[in-house]
């Protein structure tokens, strides 16, 4: 009988101390693409050549570094080479793993709205990389993007799987990209 009190004091002072750790949550917005080209420092089209795994000083949090070649600069970017980074990566024996923010690999093909800063960055994690498929049947090479981004006065619902949304074939998304970040709506 006396275990018990025990038990409880000790089951007590656990939930205690789980009421006092503070809890931390990102939530990211989806924004339309007016506002996504409005914001971005860079827009690129190319390829992934190379990911490096940093660990940040004085912790062991690790953020990639993304060397992509650009094939079509579309607003700011006007070398052949951007370096941008994201979070989380892999270092030796260090991996971190940040949900929502985008992973590349060597090859990789995307739209990428850069955010401004010292080293850019995607803007709103993944949100502001748009991958580049190619089609099984006819290679053409094709974005599908969040309806969200493409009509944001849309009230459609968006269901896993919807076959009304179509990929847009890359060149239509460039061009788009290019009238929005000249001035023009969609």
């Amino acid at each position: 009988m006396k275990q018990r009190p025990t038990a409880v004091a000790a089951v007590s002072m656990i939930f205690a101390a789980l009421a006092c750790v503070s809890l931390n949550a990102s939530l990211i917005v989806p924004t339309d693409l007016p506002t996504l080209v409005r914001e971005a420092q860079a827009i690129a089209l190319g390829r992934v050549t190379d990911v490096r795994g940093v660990i940040r000083p004085g912790t062991r949090r690790v953020e990639s570094y993304v060397v992509f070649a650009v094939d079509e600069s579309i607003k700011g970017a006007g070398g052949r080479t951007l370096i941008f980074k994201t979070l989380g990566g892999t270092s030796g024996r260090y991996r971190t793993v940040v949900p929502g923010s985008p992973v590349f690999e060597p090859g990789d093909e995307a739209v990428v709205f850069l955010g401004r800063g010292a080293t850019p960055y995607p803007i709103g994690l993944s949100h502001g990389v748009f991958r580049v498929r190619r089609d099984g049947a006819t290679g053409e090479r094709r974005i599908l993007p969040p309806p969200m981004l493409i009509d944001p006065k849309s009230t459609m619902t968006i269901r896993r799987g919807d076959g009304t949304r179509v990929p847009i074939p890359v060149d239509a998304f460039t061009s788009m990209l290019r009238g929005l970040a000249a001035g023009r709506q969609p």
